[in-house]
């Protein structure tokens, strides 16, 4: 291949591949598990500035649904909030006491996952799609434009040349194609593995309601008699 052409080729790779990382970004930020990377857009504002939450902050996981945050001084803990608050209003807080602390730090924030009752699984399942959408009609475009500017790059192109590019272009739509659906997927599956923890949530109150009302008849039961 012509060289001008597979360097072009390169470049529009690189394009593209931005376009996934955008994608799989806000796939992120479309929370359905505790993902470290949800809170990559968060600032708070500290010392008369704004600062990164990892400047003023340790994160863990301790589980798939929760984020734990720990103020590396007390004094963050108020902007640590408001920031968080600002990107992420759906997470649950819980404010808890350090078991040991030191003179710096005496609590954390535990931040829960919102449950994926059927109008946020709908939400979601609605905008991983409209997500996975965009980015395959930009890759589309992207690799059309690509196309268009070409003889422009090389100058006069064989019929040879015009042949292979073609099969490039066809093969690297298809492969970016596959990554867009790939990491849709995994969300859906993401949303859908949420949702049914909801229901069986829902259902285990619903059996323990159930048996404490059988008790409750059975007591009642025994003081008649």
């Amino acid at each position: 291949m012509n060289v001008y052409v597979s360097s072009a080729i390169a470049e529009l790779k690189e394009k593209l591949n931005a376009y996934v990382a955008l994608m799989n970004y806000r796939y992120i930020n479309l929370c359905v598990k505790a993902e470290l990377g949800s809170l990559l857009p968060v600032t708070v504002s500290a010392v008369g500035k704004e600062l990164n939450i990892e400047d003023v902050a340790q994160i863990a996981t301790p589980n798939e649904y929760q984020l734990d945050v720990y103020p590396k001084l007390n004094d963050y803990q108020q902007g640590i909030i408001e920031g968080i608050f600002d990107v992420h209003p759906e997470f649950k807080l819980e404010i808890l006491q350090i078991e040991s602390s030191d003179d710096k730090r005496d609590k954390h924030l535990l931040y829960t996952m919102p449950d994926v009752d059927k109008e946020r699984y709908d939400l979601l399942n609605n905008m991983a799609k409209v997500f996975r959408d965009e980015c395959n009609v930009d890759i589309d475009k992207e690799c059309a434009l690509h196309t268009a500017s070409l003889p422009e790059l090389t100058g006069k192109l064989t019929p040879e040349d015009i042949d292979e590019i073609k099969e490039v272009l066809e093969h690297t739509i298809g492969e970016f194609h596959d990554k867009t659906q790939e990491l849709y997927e995994a969300k859906i599956g993401q949303i859908e593995e949420a949702y049914m923890r909801y229901l069986e949530k829902g259902a285990e109150v619903v059996e323990s309601s159930n048996e404490m009302d059988f008790s409750k008849g059975m007591r009642f039961d025994q003081m008649d008699s």
